[in-house]
């Protein structure tokens, strides 16, 4: 059941074709435990910079576009590219096309040279002259203005799909008080309305990092887990990948607490607490997303429902290691993955360096 899924995962890992060992790929197990090992992983280094390599160019020529009009922008990532909990082989990547000529300062700050210009409309203009510029600049790309945050980009040369977000600098009062850059916010022009929406999209990624550190990894390597089954589900599962971020962030450290070979464990303790939550609904219903902006299990976001199949998709894999340990008399609940000489001896996981 799970080789193809495993091939899956292995092309979906490296798409380029790149000449790689991964160490999951030593471990001497059947295909069910090399696939949990492998999701666990972290996506190959040099394919994450190509993403943001990727996203650089397209910055560039936008750049230049706003420059033949006299404009300028700032750039800036999200996503769970900058994160590093991205499984996909075609990875998106949110550009941030930050606007220039103002900056929205949150009450009770008051600028002291308040801007005379109208925001909304620079942002439209932003939007305008981005949208054009890379039309032209990528030519053989197909470039998308339907969606109302972003103008999406991809094909032609670029290989990999890039969300542009046209939007301008917030500056919260948190990020006023600390000078620190994970309390920055952006105003998001959404076209739709129009309007702008206000987000701090860098507090999550700090707190989800922190957690990470806490927890030598685990809880990063849980939600590449999680992202993957939802991914090869066939659609069975399709809670939002910020949602399975914040249902493993929620999880206890102390639930975290294994190391290299621990893999199947791990694996298990997220499992039970997915069922945890599945049947205390006062416990699921209190938890809040990494900032606390809101609950996880709410109208509109992530449903009992949506729980259910992804605790179902992990269950069926440990089920399928189950019945492979059998065959060498190991139970579930005490395996070590058997990794090869040498290879136990170094972390299988090692944090990235932060960017911002």
């Amino acid at each position: 059941m799970r080789v193809s899924a495993l091939n899956n995962l292995r092309a979906r890992r490296n798409p380029e074709q790149r000449q790689l060992q991964e160490a999951y790929s030593q471990v001497q197990e059947d295909a069910s435990v090399q696939y949990l090992v492998g999701a666990m992983q972290p996506v190959e280094a040099g394919y994450t910079q190509n993403t943001l390599a990727e996203a650089d160019r397209v910055f560039n020529q936008v750049f230049q576009g706003l420059w033949r009009n006299g404009l300028s922008a700032e750039k800036g990532y999200q996503g769970s590219v900058t994160k590093n909990t991205h499984i996909l082989a075609h990875s998106d990547i949110d550009l941030l096309v930050v606007e220039q000529r103002f900056e929205d300062w949150q009450r009770p700050q008051v600028p002291p040279s308040p801007y005379a210009g109208d925001p909304l409309a620079d942002l439209q203009q932003l939007r305008s002259i981005t949208t054009s510029t890379l039309r032209s600049a990528f030519y053989a790309a197909t470039v998308d203005d339907k969606p109302t945050k972003c103008v999406r980009i991809s094909g032609g040369s670029l290989t990999r799909t890039v969300d542009v977000v046209p939007c301008n600098w917030w500056r919260t009062n948190d990020y006023a008080q600390s000078g620190n850059e994970v309390y920055r916010g952006i105003g998001i022009l959404d076209i739709s309305v129009p309007e702008r929406q206000w987000d701090q999209p860098f507090i999550h990624g700090a707190l989800l990092e922190a957690k990470d550190q806490r927890t030598a990894g685990n809880t990063k390597a849980l939600v590449r887990l999680l992202k993957s089954l939802k991914y090869d589900s066939e659609g069975r599962c399709d809670m939002s990948s910020y949602d399975i971020e914040s249902v493993v962030y929620s999880m206890p450290d102390s639930k975290m607490a294994w190391s290299i070979g621990d893999e199947i464990l791990l694996a298990v303790a997220c499992k039970d607490w997915l069922v945890t939550l599945e049947s205390d609904a006062t416990l699921r219903n209190s938890l809040d997303v990494p900032d606390s902006k809101r609950k996880i299990f709410t109208t509109g976001k992530a449903t009992l429902v949506q729980l259910t199949s992804l605790r179902r998709e992990l269950q069926g894999l440990l089920e399928d290691i189950e019945n492979s340990l059998r065959q060498s008399a190991r139970r579930l609940n005490e395996a070590k993955v058997r990794w090869p000489g040498g290879v136990k001896q170094t972390p299988w996981f090692v944090p990235p360096q932060r960017r911002m």
